[in-house]
């Protein structure tokens, strides 16, 4: 009994370093669902069906979309301000090159971090930037630490092939004022070597991260283009956006209850203050995904055997994660 509750506390503690992290299982537009519109046409941004996959991470949910020439940006607060060094990763996916910005020099971003979240941000760090590769059918990736002089984002010199999702992390140096993006690295991997690193951006780091935003640039011929995002995490380590299974920051679903716990008769039930429909998902000790479903308040569970798992549960924009048994 000792082993499988040290294990639940290894697992709990996985899920939640991330301040941030957000598979998009809602639907409709992204201010229902947890997000902040801060430019452009409200509401623009929505959660596409279907989840970007890739190698060694489990996903889950569903995903966003940029659509070219909309103009909507929004943030997410993060669950607790990060200072000194801030992370996030993502996996994205490029469908077609259409209406990308071919600037060689600068191409256009479309995800990066904020001091504050709220609808009248202005300033943002570590810029993700994007644009047409060298040769048909292919991007480019870069990064930007931050405003102000002669800032130009450094590219990495590699042709991402549409159509292939890849994961990316962007690392934010508060004391250094330098970002660094990694392309690929290994799932479950220690930091390594960046892909790129950019500093050219003289404006002042700020104090703090304390929300990560997404940007649709540009217009209907030169800008962001059609990017799909998934798995979107923001967190003050590296393992927190880089395990294989999403780790979830702990947003507070208001009287949140989860009961029978343990479960002995196949079923456990949730409780809220909002009563609304939630989405569930059931992890095992490996962090692989067991059980998906929508539900009001009750969660059939007599497949599964008896041990240790965990539950994540998504409602209103608000996701919380918990410990549940199984006899």
């Amino acid at each position: 009994m000792k082993k499988i509750y040290t294990l639940s506390l290894l697992m709990l503690g996985m899920f939640s370093f991330a301040q941030v992290s957000d598979s998009f299982t809602g639907t409709g537009a992204l201010t229902a669902n947890g997000w902040i519109s801060h430019s452009g046409i409200a509401d623009q941004l929505t959660i596409s069906t279907g989840s970007l996959s890739y190698t060694g991470l489990t996903s889950v949910g569903n995903k966003i979309a940029l659509v070219a020439g909309n103009t909507e940006d929004v943030n997410k607060a993060s669950a607790a301000s990060l200072t000194g060094i801030a992370y996030y990763s993502a996996i994205i996916n490029l469908p077609n090159t259409t209406s990308l910005n071919a600037n060689t020099a600068t191409g256009d971003y479309f995800l990066m971090t904020s001091a504050t979240a709220g609808a009248g941000l202005t300033a943002f760090s570590a810029r993700l930037y994007i644009r047409s590769g060298s040769v048909a059918n292919t991007f480019n990736i870069g990064v930007l630490n931050n405003s102000g002089g002669t800032a130009a984002p450094s590219y990495v010199s590699t042709d991402y092939a549409i159509n292939t999702a890849i994961f990316i992390v962007v690392k934010y140096d508060l004391s250094t004022n330098t970002a660094s993006l990694f392309v690929n690295p290994a799932i479950g991997s220690t930091e390594g070597t960046a892909t790129a690193t950019n500093g050219t951006g003289t404006t002042a780091a700020p104090t703090q991260i304390g929300a990560i935003a997404i940007r649709q640039g540009g217009n209907a011929t030169a800008g962001t283009g059609n990017v799909e995002i998934d798995e979107l995490r923001l967190g003050a380590t590296w393992s927190s956006v880089t395990s294989s299974s999403l780790s979830v920051a702990q947003n507070q679903i208001e009287g949140l209850k989860i009961y029978p716990n343990p479960v002995t008769n196949g079923t456990f039930y949730i409780n809220t203050n909002a009563d609304s429909t939630k989405e569930v998902v059931v992890y095992d000790v490996l962090g692989k995904q067991v059980i998906k479903t929508s539900t009001a308040n009750a969660v059939n569970v007599s497949n599964l055997k008896g041990g240790v798992y965990i539950v994540k549960i998504t409602e209103d924009g608000n996701t919380a994660t918990r410990k549940l048994v199984i006899k």
